[in-house]
């Protein structure tokens, strides 16, 4: 497995075992997904919505990704993925956020997205699923193969909708998408993606949630860590009961063993009882 750094950060590349070393890990077996690669890609810092491509090497396909505003920010709570995407033809992952709501934000803030790369397994396709238009819940199905990634987009919703669940089901078969519309915003127009990536079942494969306890939080965060030997196709996340107040502000991978997930409630609040699910595809 390695690590590549795009565009806009420092490069690396490192062995998983030299990287799970400096963290007092052992390092994975053989058994990781063949070839599997992390590539990051660094937007600079502005006061717009952007959108981060992480693209695969040649000869590689992505099978999932992520995107998180950068550490520190203080755009938390006032901006939220809308696009978590594997594109099509297998070549990168797009991650797109956006300032929420009506209220402009007029601060910087920056964005990294991520692709998961891997030597082309058997049986590879990547399945799109577009719901209505206003329709809250997508779901994408891989039929008889199963689900080694997972990606959603929001279409028309401009910040007002954003994405509030990515994920897979329990028996690896197909991913569905949540949207919600932001506080303070009616919007008209918009649609939701669901997307699946599959393959024919890999060795190994397996499915990782981790749940925090419910609470009223400005923001939450969790790790889950994929078992020994094994390492992360893809990452998703669901946000519960945050009813258009909380954003998901980053699904990240590191050092591609570990989920790492985010939320933010809006800036003025929310004073319900919430919670993070983190999600992970391991093999």
């Amino acid at each position: 497995m390695r690590v590549t750094k795009g565009r806009g950060a420092l490069t690396a590349v490192a062995s998983t075992a030299a990287v799970l070393a400096t963290m007092g890990w052992a390092a994975p077996a053989s058994a990781d997904p063949a070839g599997l690669e992390t590539v990051t890609e660094s937007v600079a810092a502005s006061s717009v919505d952007k959108s981060a491509f992480a693209a695969c090497p040649t000869g590689k396909v992505v099978t999932g990704g992520g995107g998180f505003l950068t550490a520190g920010s203080s755009a938390e709570g006032h901006v939220g993925l809308d696009r978590l995407e594997p594109l099509a033809n297998g070549t990168g992952f797009y991650a797109t956020m956006r300032e929420a709501g009506p209220a402009n934000f007029a601060g910087n803030w920056a964005l990294q997205g991520l692709a998961q790369c891997v030597t082309p397994p058997a049986g590879y396709q990547v399945v799109a699923a577009t719901g209505a238009v206003g329709t809250q819940y997508v779901t994408a199905s891989c039929g008889t193969k199963k689900v080694i990634g997972m990606g959603g987009r929001i279409n028309s919703g401009l910040g007002d909708v954003m994405l509030d669940q990515v994920v897979p089901s329990s028996d690896l078969t197909s991913v569905t998408v949540r949207a919600v519309a932001v506080q303070d915003t009616s919007p008209a127009g918009w649609s939701a993606t669901a997307i699946a990536v599959c393959a024919t079942a890999p060795a190994g494969l397996e499915r990782i949630v981790l749940t925090g306890s419910g609470a009223s939080d400005s923001s939450s965060s969790h790790l889950k860590v994929c078992p020994a030997g094994k390492a992360l196709y893809s990452a998703g996340a669901d946000i519960n009961a945050g009813n258009g107040q909380v954003l998901l502000t980053g699904i990240n991978i590191v050092p591609g063993t570990t989920v790492r997930v985010r939320a933010d409630e809006d800036a003025d609040g929310f004073a319900g009882t919430w919670s993070l699910s983190a999600y992970g595809i391991c093999g």
